[in-house]
């Protein structure tokens, strides 16, 4: 009996030191571009050696030019404002539409379940002709109002899903021992259900800020003009600016800063992110 449960813990063993072997692959395969960007932030131009070898001599000049260049603070701003806009009308929307989808019966509730379900199966390319002329046809063109509205429509199916998955688990005899105390729906959403999507709101703040950050196809159609221009935007224009033969050290250093906020807010808020979204497809 002993030989048998040792024989049957080898391949398990084996099986697990691949699976290592398998992530340590990946993890450098993803952190390959991460290490080309930043060795080349650090290099002069007259430095020609190989994307891979380290500079010849550390050059900390470009981050310097880069935070005294008003493009850099200018595409914060600007980004800061539109995730503010975006994320706030995304939630507010999604966790009230939520609410009254979760709570109601019938075909009416269903049919608009499956239709938040079938948008969130188009990609937004597809839709870019016909968002791009209801834009300027609005006079929405080069304004962060007018993309965060559009940012915040396209994030709101998604963010609805996860919510009234959430609603549904939570029992609707706190909703009837709130109306008999008195309350109305916007109380007994904002200060009884509201509170118990904690975990789901976090993780969806998370997400549409990140991706509302790094979102480039619609700020390059919409938002010409250079006073608007979000961060990847402005990273955008300083590799334009190389075309090839420029600075590219300090456009790889204008990248590098323009992706911290992003990084960073994944490595501390990680375990939201993961927690969210396994209770999210449990529920």
């Amino acid at each position: 009996m002993e030989g048998k449960l040792k024989q049957s813990k080898g391949p398990n063993t084996h099986s697990v030191w691949w699976c290592y072997i398998v992530a340590i692959l990946l993890i450098l395969i993803y952190l390959l571009p991460i290490y080309i960007m930043l060795n080349l932030s650090f290099r002069t131009l007259q430095d020609l050696g190989t994307k891979l070898s380290l500079p010849a001599a550390w050059n900390f000049g470009n981050y310097i030019e880069v935070f005294k260049s008003g493009d850099l603070w200018l595409g914060f701003k600007n980004s800061i404002i539109l995730v503010l806009e975006t994320v706030t009308l995304e939630i507010v929307l999604s966790a009230l539409a939520a609410y009254g989808l979760a709570r109601s019966s019938g075909r009416l509730a269903e049919s608009i379940r499956n239709i938040n379900m079938g948008i969130m199966m188009i990609p937004s390319v597809a839709l870019l002709v016909g968002t791009y002329g209801l834009m300027v046809k609005f006079h929405m063109t080069n304004t962060l109002y007018g993309l965060a509205l559009l940012s915040a429509a396209g994030g709101i199916p998604g963010t609805m899903f996860m919510y009234v998955n959430f609603v549904v688990s939570i029992p609707t005899a706190l909703d009837e021992a709130a109306a008999i105390d008195g309350a109305g729906v916007l109380r007994t959403f904002t200060q009884i259900i509201m509170p118990q999507l904690k975990a789901v709101t976090v993780t969806r703040i998370i997400m549409s800020a990140t991706g509302c950050w790094n979102n480039y196809l619609m700020p390059m159609y919409l938002l010409q003009d250079k006073s608007k221009f979000t961060i990847i935007l402005v990273i955008k224009s300083a590799f334009n600016r190389t075309n090839g033969v420029g600075n590219l050290p300090k456009a790889c250093a204008t990248c590098a800063l323009g992706l911290l906020p992003v990084i960073l807010l994944y490595l501390f808020l990680q375990k939201y992110i993961i927690e969210g979204q396994i209770d999210s497809s449990v529920k």
